[in-house]
């Protein structure tokens, strides 16, 4: 977080109320764009575990662009 400049607060706003949301089986991609920030989107891979009502985040990317797929 500290290497990206990215708050805790902006992490939980791209879980809590993404712009964009992609599903890969129990792995999801979360992205938000935050207007104050200048390196596109802010996108974050979580790994959702159901029986724990728990979210892991795996890692944090800036400069994260949409692809057409």
């Amino acid at each position: 977080m500290a290497e990206r400049k990215i708050t805790a607060f902006e992490i939980e706003e791209t879980i809590r109320n993404p712009d964009w949301a992609l599903a890969q089986g129990p792995k999801w991609i979360l992205a938000k764009h935050f207007k104050n920030r200048k390196d596109n989107l802010l996108a974050a891979v979580i790994l959702q575990k159901e029986e724990a009502n728990l979210w892991i985040v795996l890692t944090i990317m800036v400069h994260f662009e949409i692809r057409n797929q």
